[in-house]
């Protein structure tokens, strides 16, 4: 019975501890989001389709993003994995609330026929440190 008693008591102390400790946790979470750069891209990934090898060998397309963050970010480097496609970055920082750009050209000439996706590795100042782009599409003669 004493025991019934203590639980009756204690339960609603241990709740509002509880909500207390979720508020601080919620809190930090939301206090360490406000001081990052954050980099969000409209499309990570791009389909050229088909196209020829002979007629119409090298494309470009732009991915844009936006400093979703509170803090300036720096786009520090974008690198491909192949010599065939060669990344171009906006150098200066993009404020909050600001738009940037990552132009990708694509050059098939020395590719092989048929179905390819590249990647795109994009290194920034968001605690994420990079973001990864894709192309891709169908080469045909």
């Amino acid at each position: 019975m004493k025991f019934l008693l203590l639980l009756i008591i204690l339960f609603p102390f241990s709740l509002s501890a509880q909500e207390r400790l979720k508020a601080v946790d919620t809190l930090s979470v939301r206090e360490l989001k406000k001081e990052f750069a954050q980099i969000t891209f409209e499309e990570q990934t791009y389909d050229f389709g088909e196209f020829s090898q002979a007629k119409e060998p090298v494309h470009k397309h732009t991915f844009e993003f936006t400093n979703t963050g509170t803090k300036s970010l720096y786009v520090l480097q974008a690198v491909s994995g192949c010599g065939c496609t060669t990344p171009k970055y906006t150098k200066n920082p993009v404020k909050p609330g600001e738009k940037g750009k990552i132009v990708v050209r694509f050059d098939a000439k020395s590719q092989r026929l048929g179905a390819f996706r590249k990647s795109i590795t994009v290194y920034t100042n968001d605690p994420r440190s990079y973001t990864r782009l894709f192309i891709k599409g169908n080469i045909l003669p």
